[in-house]
């Protein structure tokens, strides 16, 4: 049978004793410990998570800016492009008129040292003739004689001046 003697007892007392203090200054400090730990590890798990969430906003965030600037940027480039056009057509158009101007001035030009080139040669020609009609009359003629013959002769100049510059 089973026998109990001093010795089982004291052994189980001093196990119950030795437990008990064990469990007091071993396993729950132990335990606050892993528990602190623990809460710790929550505790930056949930940081973790809140910083996480708080990159995703902010990334698009930084997505929606990017878009709305390279839409601007898009809306600037465009803009650029029909002022540019509105420039060249404004300084093809200035070019445009510059031209007429020069050439119509040119032409103005051209009209007026004409005239004057026709002047001169009428005066030249009216010299000659003057010149040619004293001759063939000789010194002795008279003046409305004269006067009237260069009347002639322009008449004639001029006429057939027109029929060659037709």
């Amino acid at each position: 049978m089973l026998r109990l003697d001093w010795n089982l007892v004291l052994e189980i007392i001093n196990m119950i004793v030795l437990y008990l203090l064990m469990k007091k200054f071993l396993i729950g400090p132990v335990t606050a410990i892993m528990e602190k730990r623990q809460e710790t590890i929550e505790q930056q798990l949930s940081n973790a998570e809140d910083a996480n969430k708080q990159a995703l906003d902010l990334k698009e965030q930084y997505e929606i800016k990017l878009e709305k600037a390279d839409e601007t940027s898009k809306e600037i480039v465009n803009k650029g492009k029909q002022e540019a056009k509105k420039l060249e057509e404004q300084m093809l158009e200035d070019a445009k008129k510059q031209a007429e101007r020069i050439i119509k001035e040119a032409e103005e030009t051209v009209a007026l040292e004409r005239k004057k080139a026709v002047r001169d040669m009428e005066s030249e020609i009216a010299g000659l003739a003057m010149a040619a009609a004293a001759k063939i009359l000789g010194e002795n003629g008279k003046e409305s004689d004269n006067r009237d013959f260069y009347e002639q002769f322009l008449a004639k100049a001029g006429e057939s001046n027109d029929t060659n510059s037709n």
